[in-house]
């Protein structure tokens, strides 16, 4: 399951291991990522406990989970794989007889690629799944576009543009900036792929309508993130240099393979291009003294001149690439053009200067101009590590090319993706770099490809600026480009800008990821082994404090032993306060007139969780019911009084004990007379005025008076209807082990409805609700019978216990009767309190 939001993604993976034997076992697989994915989260559920894993440095991580495996105890441990950038090793030790299940989080800033965003989720099960599902939610700050889900793929045809839809995907567009995608092929389904089950890529494919070149900025407590993609810019012709490695070691499948992918790139050149080619063992020689134009001519002969190529001799890489360096730094019309090398290798020098640090710092200072280099790897013994090096500190990506597959089909997505400049030397500016933005990720780049997207973070530090000035140069095929925005912070209608509240320490969650992965690149190219430990110290600092699984981290959980303090229940719902607070009753009421029996006050929250208090009854009565993500619920609807109260439900991505995902309230709507107040965690809508969780002072509306205030560190937003109904919605916002913000609701005053309300909430207003003890159960807990009576229907009998849960606007804990899901247990019941429409009355 995938939650995206302002392109930053948060994917579950779930999964359950079983252990029938009387002595502990360690169970140990891979997970594989997408490739800029960091884990941020490890849990692990044992016996409906929850136990969250912690971020340690790599030795000390191992060292916790051995010590635990040697006593027996449950534990994980999630570390990525060496020499593998997208491969984490989990392993689980389960305790003698016990399931674990263990929920593993993953997030990544989303990527551009040809013009779209993608999201891609790894399947491979290895059999045929009986319940398979994969649900992604995407929320953005402006209009989606071209929302699909292609065909899957395989791993090799990852960055190429596959044709047609997967039809088994079903998208649907709750509003114009969101959309939900489900898949859930039936076991026929999956067989149909192999007996093995679906195996491949799945991957959502989206855009945004842009309305500015300068970008889009998000700004949430002072950490902002600009998102820099502009449209309409034509390609700068390109300057391209082929270096080519035929020694010795390239003979066979290798050479065949670098022929097959120089082919494809030489055809795939554009009329205008200039290209040549160095081919290098122990010696070097180039195509043509100069740059030749690409046109159907030049190309074929190139070509041709490909096939002809024959492997012997050493390996002298350091003198290609410095005098490929020096080659095209001497271009002509050099600043008209974008320069680039393709860098095709093996990898091994054998001859000139073999010392792999040598090279690198002969190849920086070569490439002054710091035009990017494109390197490939050929072969399973090639040196990725050199060949990463090589690109990394030259401003460019590499890729592994395999010698059991087909290699044009492994290069060509690759060239798509970084042969298309239209702006080179591209430089950003916050406040014309004034002192009050700090800790900016990297606001440099050697240039921006057509399609892609620049992303740039870091933070106002001085809280009295109220306009972010920005500014975007480049050179361009017209020569050089200077877009600019000035973002007024305090503006709501501004439309590149997301107020505080919309994803709680979104920007700052960006921040720290672009920082860390820009550390650990910068490590990786970095040949001073002095500075190099720091900045692998700066990149262990942030991963161990927004608790990221890196290559210098890793994430260990562990069962407690039984004198140990043990986690939280995730039966009980959170409350707001980190310590239990004391026993009470909710807001002060003091409407307590009706029969007995009645309800005179009732709310909704949690999970769903309700709590509804009863004339006549010790303790109120408390039972949960199970919706489904984008469910709406009847909370309130009554004619007579003209007050329909509605509330969509959202995916938290956190399980019960039935391992059915935890769904919240994430949206409250009220239709009252004419009027419609919409409420989120972020925004309070009333007939289109937007209103703020944030505001101190009373709102005196037509027929309605609104106030925001606070009880017990949580904003709660009181409505009085003027006609003695009073309702309260509290907010929650996520923190700690908590998934979503979400919202809860409580009638504080229902004297001004009817008998006839409906709704999960209104039902009891004309209900008879009586309890009968019957002694106590296993657990010491007091067992009730629950009596629920109505005119014209048989009495309902629902068996109860005494235990405490919090109070839906306080969040203290009371003493209520829990009938879980024994109300609402049967889908006929309670199916006329779900409604297809949030706006229906």
């Amino acid at each position: 399951m995938s939650d995206i939001r302002f392109r930053f993604a948060t994917t579950l993976v779930t999964s359950e291991v079983a252990n029938p034997a009387n002595t502990s076992q360690e169970v140990r697989f891979d997970v594989t990522l997408p490739n800029e994915a960091f884990i941020s989260d490890f849990q692990m559920e044992i016996g409906g406990k929850i136990y969250p894993g912690e971020v340690n440095e790599k030795v000390a991580a191992q060292k916790k989970y051995d010590a635990a495996k040697k006593k027996g105890q449950s534990a994980g441990q999630v570390k990525q794989k060496p020499r593998n950038t997208n491969r984490f090793s989990v392993e689980v030790n389960v305790g003698a007889q016990e399931k674990v299940v263990f929920n593993l989080t993953y997030q990544e800033l989303l990527k551009r690629k040809r013009g779209s965003y993608e999201h891609v989720i790894y399947i491979n099960p290895r059999q045929i799944v009986a319940d398979f599902q994969i649900h992604v939610s995407i929320e953005e700050s402006r209009e989606l576009t071209g929302v699909r889900v292609p065909p899957i793929r395989n791993e090799l045809e990852q960055n190429l543009e596959i044709k047609g839809d997967n039809t088994l995907a079903v998208v649907s567009r709750p509003t114009t900036k969101s959309a939900r995608i489900s898949y859930s092929p039936s076991e026929a389904d999956q067989r149909q792929d192999s007996e093995r089950g679906i195996s491949g890529l799945f991957i959502v494919e989206y855009d945004i309508d842009r309305e500015t070149n300068a970008g889009d900025v998000m700004v949430v407590d002072g950490y902002f993130v600009h998102f820099f993609a502009p449209s309409d810019m034509e390609e700068i012709p390109k300057d391209v240099l082929l270096i080519l490695d035929v020694s010795g070691s390239m003979y066979g499948t290798k050479l065949k393979q670098m022929k097959d992918a120089v082919l494809g790139i030489l055809s795939d050149l554009h009329e205008g291009d200039r290209f040549n080619i160095l081919k290098f063992s122990s010696s070097l020689s180039f195509y043509k003294k100069s740059s030749v134009i690409a046109n159907k001519k030049t190309v074929r002969e190139a070509k041709i001149y490909v096939k002809n190529m024959v492997a012997a001799g050493g390996t002298d890489i350091n003198s290609a690439l410095m005098d490929g360096s020096f080659f095209l730094n001497k271009a002509e019309n050099f600043t008209e053009r974008a320069q680039v090398i393709f860098f095709l290798t093996d990898g091994q020098p054998t001859s000139g200067e073999t010392n792999l640090n040598k090279i690198l710092e002969n190849v920086r200072f070569a490439n002054w101009h710091a035009f990017p280099i494109y390197s490939l790897a050929f072969g399973q013994g090639a040196d990725y590590n050199f060949i990463k090096k090589v690109a990394i500190q030259n401003n460019g990506l590499s890729r592994k090319i395999y010698e059991d597959s087909d290699a044009t089909l492994q290069i060509k997505g690759f060239y798509d993706e970084v042969s298309a400049a239209v702006l080179k030397d591209v430089s950003f500016k916050y406040l014309n770099n004034a002192s009050s933005v700090q800790n900016l990720t990297k606001i440099s780049f050697p240039s921006y490809l057509l399609g892609s997207e620049i992303v740039v973070a870091g933070k106002i530090e001085n809280n009295d600026v109220k306009v972010l000035d920005l500014s975007v140069e480049g050179l361009g095929s017209q020569g050089t480009v200077e877009l600019s925005l000035s973002a007024d912070l305090d503006d709501n209608s501004f439309p590149e800008l997301t107020k505080p509240g919309d994803y709680v320490k979104i920007t700052e969650k960006i921040w720290a990821y672009l920082t860390i992965k820009q550390l650990l690149e910068k490590s990786v190219g970095e040949t001073d082994p002095t500075v190099k430990e720091d900045i692998k110290k700066q990149a262990l600092e942030l991963s161990l404090k927004y608790k990221f699984v890196t290559p210098l981290t890793s994430m260990v959980v562990v069962k407690p032993e039984k004198n140990e303090t043990s986690s939280v229940d995730e039966e009980d719902d959170a409350v707001a306060d980190s310590k239990p607070p004391p026993q009470g009753g909710s807001l002060p009421l003091s409407y307590n007139r009706g029969p007995p029996g009645t309800s005179y006050g009732g709310g909704a929250g949690g999970d769903p969780h309700f709590m509804i208090r009863i004339r006549g009854m010790e303790y109120p009565l408390c039972f949960d019911l199970h919706a489904n993500p984008g469910d709406v619920l009847r909370i309130l609807a009554d004619q007579e009084s003209g007050i329909f109260i509605n509330a969509g439900i959202v995916p938290s991505f956190k399980f019960d004990t039935h391992h059915r995902m935890k769904t919240f309230m994430g949206e409250i709507v009220i239709l009252f007379k004419s009027h419609v107040m919409k409420v989120t965690p972020t925004k309070i809508v009333f007939d289109g005025a937007e209103l703020f969780w944030g505001d101190e002072n009373p709102y005196f509306l037509k027929d309605v008076t609104v106030e925001v205030v606070t009880i017990k560190r949580c904003r709660v937003l009181r409505i009085d209807f003027g006609n003695d109904v009073q309702i309260a919605i509290k907010r929650t916002i996520a923190y700690g082990n908590m998934a979503v913000d979400y919202l809860n609701v409580y009638i504080e005053n229902e004297a001004g409805l009817s008998e006839n309300s409906s709704g999960m909430l209104g039902q009891f207003l004309h209900r008879h609700v009586t309890v009968h003890q019957r002694g106590t159960n296993r657990k010491n807990q007091i067992v009730g019978d629950i009596l629920i009576e109505e005119a014209g229907m048989p009495t309902k009998h629902v068996r109860s216990y005494l235990k405490e849960k919090p109070d839906e606007v306080t969040g203290n804990l009371e003493l209520c009767w829990n009938a879980h899901n024994g109300i609402t247990k049967t889908a006929k019941s309670v199916q006329h309190f779900f409604v297809d429409d949030i706006m229906e009355m």
